[in-house]
């Protein structure tokens, strides 16, 4: 028996190692850093160089990969974060966030146009990248589903605006409440008529909606905020925990967001509901240590995850 070392090169679980290792071999197995193994199959072999190329066989197609797109950025005093926080600078961003794999993508959120943004940036390192948020928009129109963690602008605006809702709406999942907050992120005040052909839950429980890909009701920051966790096909868990804590610190400690921040800038947030799951959450990141809590706007969590391997930058953008 060989063992050797290897790498994931793409969504379809090609891996390249080398040709010493698998040579003559009658079974092949890739075992990944999780520890989790999976069959894997010969594609191809080039022995002038030692490189052979296999391929995973998946039993189920879960994602392969995290792909975001940072669409916004600016800076936001900490103390604004967190009860009790340090008075430094928060680095903030808007992000969309894919799945990939050989069941299609999935993006959860889809951030917002340019207008809309400057109204809600602080002026502080403020920048806006319109070529991600193409980028964004371009993928979402050939998804295979298409989800959002909550129904605030930066994470509904760009399904709320879509230049092609009829094209949308058939790989669009939202709750009920999120559907009713699409009319504060359009246009006009109202909502397309196409999206009503979108695929709308009354989600009370966890629901699986996409492979690896379960939604989780968790109101609170707002009526229709739920987080999604997520299985990747070499068994690392990651939980999109949207809004419910702005910066992973608030989970870690864990802390709330400051009581005059909900009270003046988010009169809609449950106080009492959000601070019960940031406890749960904290709880949880004892008992599951290898569970990846990601809040949506950390910066530095977000390039730390990035440095790390878990999140890869820039969408893939395929025709359907």
């Amino acid at each position: 028996m060989a063992i050797g070392s290897g790498f994931v090169i793409d969504p379809e679980g090609h891996v390249v190692t080398n040709d010493h290792v698998i040579d003559d071999s009658a079974k092949i197995e890739v075992r990944f850093e999780s520890g989790k193994s999976l069959p894997a199959t010969l594609v191809g072999t080039d022995k002038s160089t030692d490189i052979a190329l296999l391929k995973v066989a998946a039993s189920t197609p879960l994602p392969l990969e995290i792909r975001i797109e940072v669409v916004g950025r600016d800076v936001m005093p900490f103390a604004a974060v967190q009860g009790g926080g340090a008075n430094t600078d928060f680095a903030r961003l808007r992000a969309a966030f894919q799945l990939n794999g050989r069941a299609g993508s999935v993006i959860i959120d889809s951030t917002m146009e340019r207008d809309p943004a400057a109204k809600v940036q602080r002026s502080g390192g403020q920048s806006f990248d319109e070529s991600a948020y193409r980028r964004v928009i371009a993928a979402m129109g050939v998804a295979a589903r298409v989800v959002v963690t909550h129904e605030h602008a930066d994470h509904i605006g760009g399904v709320a605006r879509f230049p092609a809702p009829e094209r949308l709406a058939e790989r669009l999942t939202l709750t009920r409440p999120q559907y009713a907050g699409l009319s504060s992120a359009t246009t006009n005040g109202k909502v397309p008529e196409a999206f009503a052909k979108a695929q709308i839950l009354d989600l009370t429980q966890p629901t699986h909606v996409a492979p690896g890909v379960v939604m989780i009701p968790a109101p609170g920051h707002t009526p229709g905020s739920v987080m999604f966790y997520v299985r990747l096909a070499d068994g690392r868990e990651v939980l999109f925990i949207g809004d419910i804590a702005w910066a992973i610190s608030n989970v870690t400690t864990p802390a709330t967001r400051p009581r005059f921040i909900t009270q003046f800038f988010l009169k809609s947030e449950d106080r009492a509901a959000v601070a019960n799951e940031i406890r749960a959450l904290h709880d949880l990141t004892i008992v599951e240590p290898e569970l990846t809590i990601l809040p949506a706007h950390d910066a530095a969590w977000i390039q730390h995850l990035q440095a790390t391997g878990l999140l890869k930058s820039g969408f893939l953008i395929e025709a359907p």
